[in-house]
């Protein structure tokens, strides 16, 4: 059965962690659908291209909160995350069922 890991970005300063849960998970040959809602301080990250391409490389269905993107000037968009609202927060959230895992950084 495939787990989903839902991971919610508030903050850019545990990039390093992310980036390590990310990298264990595959390097450990899980099958993990991963869904990851970028909000608040945590657009901040889309300033990394290195992290944004460790996200590409997991094939992680990526949103972000367009409102956050907008209030701290980030208006480059990146080709395959979604700039979308609370909504596909609350969405991700209601897709988990028991197994899952939800990581709120």
């Amino acid at each position: 059965m495939l787990m989903k890991l839902a991971i919610l970005i508030t903050t850019d300063k545990y990039k390093t962690h992310i980036d390590n849960i990310l990298s264990s998970a595959k390097r450990l040959g899980y099958e993990i659908k991963c869904f990851i809602f970028i909000m608040d301080d945590g657009v901040n990250l889309l300033k990394d291209e290195a992290f944004v391409n460790k996200l590409k490389e997991t094939n992680s269905n990526v949103s972000l909160c367009d409102y956050s993107c907008s209030v701290r000037n980030i208006n480059e968009k990146v080709e395959g995350f979604l700039y979308a609202s609370q909504y596909e927060n609350a969405s991700m959230m209601n897709e988990l069922k028991d197994g899952d895992r939800l990581l709120v950084f």
